[in-house]
């Protein structure tokens, strides 16, 4: 029987003490079967991928276009069908997938869901039997890696999710306490900001900040479709980013490149 682990279910990586940092490449809005999926970026950010030792991946959404007749995708112009998207996904993240850290859906793939009840992500990741890194809508990380002194090594807190509303996912990283990095898709445009949040320390009798990371992924399409049609602003999606994880200090650091 097939179970999908609960989005509250805690995605636990606990890495080797001798790593001195991890890198983290975020992936989403990859729109595999959209005729305005740029490969050339695609394979760009593969390479740098499998080429980097100390890299990992997440996944957040819209890596198939999933196109259907009531989207504002039109289908006919569609360059795979559903079953060629998820092959494609399959052979090419099967390449990287002792790198993959965890995977969500987008709305892309939600109408799948939506309409029959399949998840086309989940089946991706089922073939690569990495099923239990898949959540439907938003999934909670810890990384533990390096040695931060003789008994603890550094722990990170990521949380993934694909977006809504823009209004909604800029606030939305204000709800989660103990989170280090929120990683969030959608709307095509990359993006970052570091934030803080007020924090009362009832153990410890004080009041302090806790800073975190806010990274919204960029595409990998080209400009044209109904992006166009709805007058849309151009993004540049030609930067890749690249979160860097300390091994020996909980540090976090994030370079576009």
């Amino acid at each position: 029987m097939i179970t999908i682990r609960d989005d509250f279910d805690l995605i636990v990586h606990k890495l080797d003490r001798n790593l001195p940092h991890i890198n983290i490449y975020p992936i989403g809005d990859l729109h595999i079967g959209s005729k305005e999926f740029n490969l050339d970026a695609f394979q760009r950010w593969k390479k740098m991928v499998m080429d980097d030792e100390f890299a990992k991946v997440v996944i957040v959404g819209d890596i198939m276009d999933m196109a259907t007749k009531n989207s504002r995708t039109n289908i006919y112009e569609a360059t795979m069908n559903p079953y060629e998207q998820k092959e494609w996904v399959t052979n090419e993240f099967g390449d990287f997938k002792d790198k993959i850290l965890a995977g969500i859906q987008g709305n892309h793939e939600y109408r799948s869901n939506n309409l029959l009840g399949i998840c086309p992500m989940y089946d991706v990741l089922a073939k690569l039997d990495l099923e239990d890194l898949y959540r439907p809508n938003m999934a909670f990380i810890k990384v533990n890696l390096g040695s931060r002194n003789a008994d603890r090594q550094c722990s990170y807190n990521i949380v993934l999710a694909h977006g809504q509303a823009k209004g909604r996912t800029k606030q939305f990283p204000y709800v989660i306490d103990g989170m280090d990095v929120m990683i969030t898709g959608h709307f095509h445009t990359p993006e970052n900001h570091i934030r803080s949040k007020i924090v009362i320390d009832s153990k410890n009798e004080s009041v302090g900040m806790k800073e975190f990371i806010h990274l919204s992924v960029p595409s990998f399409t080209n400009y044209g479709g109904y992006v166009m049609r709805g007058l849309f602003i151009p993004n540049d999606g030609n930067k890749i980013p690249i979160l860097q994880l300390d091994g020996s200090k909980k540090d976090v650091r994030l370079s576009w490149v």
